[in-house]
């Protein structure tokens, strides 16, 4: 089975106050709009890590994707290595890839997922998409990268040691994250 990880869990430090994951792009949420995309990617179901401000990202998470089960780790302040932890104890012994995306990434392209499914049939461990040799998301997980989630730690996320990982080149999309007010600006401007 391949399941979505869905991580959002962070403090969101550099967007001040408030979540940026409820800051809105148009009529919806940041979180609203990446949980449409990962409603037309080729999953079986969803997990979702919280973190901060919990019970008002599950709220938001309930309102689009009520069936998805809610995962909160209360360690969000170790970075995301303990929300990587968290998805990895939610995973049962029948998922065999997942597809990581991350809450503040609400520009990807919808054929994305299934682009990195399909390349992802070669066999590689690690599927990443990447723009002018920056990594981004979604990242495809099987096999050992799957059982390397409950190994996480610290801010820099999964450490696959030598596991091998397939690069594919993509859109802007890939990289363009919410970090501050004035990302979520530009990229409201450059994406709409």
């Amino acid at each position: 089975m391949r399941v979505a990880i869905l991580l959002a869990a962070g403090e969101s430090r550099r967007f001040g106050p408030g979540n940026k994951l409820l800051a809105r792009i148009g009529r919806e949420t940041v979180l609203a709009r990446v949980l449409g995309l990962i409603a037309q990617a080729p999953v079986q179901r969803l997990i979702v890590v919280t973190g901060d401000r919990a019970p008002l990202v599950a709220a938001e998470v309930r309102r689009h994707a009520p069936h998805a089960p809610i995962v909160r780790t209360r360690d969000y302040r170790e970075g995301m290595g303990a929300s990587l932890r968290a998805a990895g104890r939610a995973l049962r012994p029948v998922d065999r890839e997942a597809l990581l995306f991350l809450g503040d990434m609400p520009w990807l392209s919808p054929a994305l997922a299934e682009k990195l499914v399909r390349v992802g049939r070669g066999g590689e461990p690690i599927v990443r998409p990447c723009r002018q040799a920056v990594p981004g998301h979604p990242v495809l997980l099987r096999g050992p990268a799957l059982a390397a989630l409950r190994q996480a730690r610290g801010d820099e996320g999964l450490r696959a040691g030598r596991l091998a990982v397939r690069f594919i080149p993509a859109g802007l999309g890939c990289i363009a994250d919410i970090d501050t007010p004035r990302a979520l600006l530009r990229g409201r401007r450059r994406f709409g």
